[in-house]
């Protein structure tokens, strides 16, 4: 008999349970990633495609990391500066 059991391995608990069941001759644990339950549909995969291939051949703006962290600053700099 086969049994699919889904825990919750951020609770200490859950790994003391695991961790025991381990030490069981009886017992096979098989880790499985959790797959994503979302797809895309052909229409979304295409437009990724088309803006990967327009960043490529640089048709399109792109930041610096450098760029993102110093944007994102001023954004929450501003945000703490508004008032109610």
């Amino acid at each position: 008999m086969e049994f699919t059991v889904d825990i919750d391995i951020t609770n200490n608990k859950a790994l003391a349970f695991i961790n025991y069941i381990r030490t069981l001759d009886f017992i096979s644990i098989k880790e499985k990633e959790k797959l994503a339950e979302y797809s895309l549909t052909n229409q979304q995969i295409q437009i990724l495609e088309d803006r990967k291939k327009k960043h490529k051949n640089n048709e399109s703006k792109s930041y610096s990391w450098d760029e993102i962290k110093e944007e994102l600053t001023k954004k929450q700099l501003n945000e703490g500066l508004q008032f109610s």
